[in-house]
């Protein structure tokens, strides 16, 4: 793949699934799905899970091809978040009963599961559609995907007013924020594993 096609591909893959993701947790919301899989502790998870599945399954079948590629950007989240955050909201000693504000151990749990759940998934992605070695990918689609972050937050700090409208899970409206953040990630993380795979290239045939 082109870096051009990388670009067009990714970032209208991470667009449209962003679009996607959002319509679909909505109808999940809608069906009473908030609550599934959690326990009487800690906030609700489904709903994001679901989100960041289907958003990272559309960037994964863009990165990879391939079907393989897709359903991993779609387990990996689903799983890393959802069943975590399913064990952890049956544990008493988490202290957040429904209802009340988060404890600072809520915070830092969801902070890491979902910093894990997301960033190893990327990481997988760039593994396996890696045009050179597993470790090349997955180092390529990290940064690729942190400059596609780097671009958003640039573009938010330049035109704050862009930010204001966040991200709604009731609303069949999806986000303007995170069509972007789903252009620039999709974008960035497909250019990544391009750039990776011509310089591959061009050092094995000098």
């Amino acid at each position: 793949m082109s870096p051009f096609a990388a670009i067009v591909g990714g970032g209208a893959a991470g667009f449209f699934g962003s679009a996607l993701a959002h319509v679909l947790s909505v109808c999940a919301d809608r069906a009473g799905a908030e609550d599934f899989l959690r326990g009487p502790y800690g906030p609700q998870f489904f709903l994001i899970a679901l989100y960041t599945a289907v958003f990272y399954a559309a960037i994964g079948a863009a990165a990879g091809r391939r079907a393989a590629t897709a359903l991993a950007g779609f387990f990996g989240p689903l799983l890393g978040i959802a069943l975590t955050m399913a064990a952890l909201t049956r544990r008493s000693g988490w202290g957040m009963p429904r209802g009340l504000g988060g404890t600072p151990q809520w915070q830092l749990a969801v902070v890491l599961v979902y910093t894990a759940a997301v960033w190893g998934t990327i990481a997988a992605l760039g593994a396996l559609s890696s045009g050179t070695t597993r470790v090349r990918g997955a180092f390529a689609a990290v940064l690729g995907s942190l400059a596609g972050y780097g671009s958003l937050v640039m573009l938010l700090r330049a035109a704050p007013s862009y930010a204001a409208v966040r991200w709604n899970p009731v609303s069949f409206l999806p986000s303007p924020v995170n069509l972007m953040d789903g252009l620039l990630s999709g974008a960035g993380l497909c250019l990544a594993l391009s750039l990776d795979a011509k310089l591959w290239r061009n050092a094995h045939e000098s």
